[in-house]
């Protein structure tokens, strides 16, 4: 005779199997879209980036007299690029935050494992 709590452990159980493999396939994305972005920002793309954006904003800013759509279209186009330099600045500095913080958790976790073997009396310490 089939028992319901040992069906519904079962369930619960396939259904952490699988919230554990989204997340995995979730920051596994995350981390190859980052690096893509990365990889992305060479210099000459920025810079081609810029002269683009350079041109169009001058085009919207007519020499002579301006319309009140030409200096919406500027204003618009000045901020959105301010937005994106801060934006890119921002990132690149969480960027090397994060990577600090990472390895500073790798250091820090490897020292401690190190320092429970010593006292465990498994291995002995290797200095540098």
């Amino acid at each position: 005779m089939p028992n319901p709590i040992e069906d519904c452990l079962a369930k619960v159980k396939q259904a952490e199997v699988e919230c554990e493999r989204s997340g995995l396939a979730a920051r596994k994305a995350w981390s190859d879209l980052k690096q893509s972005a990365k990889d992305a920002a060479t210099p000459w793309r920025i810079v081609s980036v810029g002269a683009v954006m350079g041109f169009v904003v001058g085009r919207g800013q007519p020499g002579g007299g301006e319309t009140v759509g030409a200096k919406v279209f500027g204003t618009l186009v000045q901020s959105m690029i301010t937005m994106l330099g801060a934006g890119a600045t921002a990132g690149v500095a969480a960027g090397a935050a994060a990577d600090a913080a990472a390895d500073a958790t790798v250091e820090a976790t490897a020292e401690a494992v190190e320092q429970v073997a010593e006292k465990q009396g498994v291995v002995e310490s290797v200095e540098p």
